[in-house]
């Protein structure tokens, strides 16, 4: 079955972005199938729930940046501390590194995946239809654009 991953809509036949299967995502499929719980759903971001997701994962990334940051603080403050006392302590080391690690995974609960593509949903249907308008890159020059810029003088250069 096709769900989506934030709403919890069945997409089969609709237009949506595939979920990027990672290291979570199959940590997740693992843990439910040994409990016997696994559903064996394919993952999907439906078009209407990109921008809530996009969100979501915006701030999951953030998060995360934090996390890190803040446990690498951590474990240096906490080999400061050790180096400074002037003692080695074997438990004071490994006490920094499981602070740090707890810092790191309480971000995995507001965990949101990454998509496939923004740009071009798949889908079961059939793809987006061909005649659709392609949209122009930045920096490619329309011939009204290229007109408007020849007769202009260039700017002289100030030393």
């Amino acid at each position: 079955m096709k769900v989506c991953i934030t709403c919890q809509a069945d997409v089969s036949g609709k237009r949506a972005v595939p979920i990027r299967e990672d290291r979570i995502i199959k940590t997740i499929r693992a843990v439910k199938r040994a409990l016997g719980v696994a559903q064996n759903n394919e993952l999907f971001v439906c078009d209407t729930c990109i921008p809530k997701h996009m969100e979501r994962r915006r701030s999951f990334e953030k998060t995360m940046l934090f996390a890190s940051i803040f446990a690498g603080f951590v474990i240096l403050l906490l080999f400061y501390s050790i180096v400074t006392s002037g003692r080695l302590d074997a438990w004071a080391i490994a006490s920094a590194f499981v602070v740090a690690g707890f810092v790191l995974l309480l971000p995995i609960f507001r965990y949101a995946p990454a998509i496939e593509q923004v740009g071009a949903p798949q889908t079961s249907m059939p793809a987006w239809s061909a005649s659709a308008p392609v949209p122009k890159k930045p920096e490619e020059k329309g011939p009204e654009q290229e007109l408007s810029t020849k007769g202009a003088p260039k700017a002289k250069r100030r030393r």
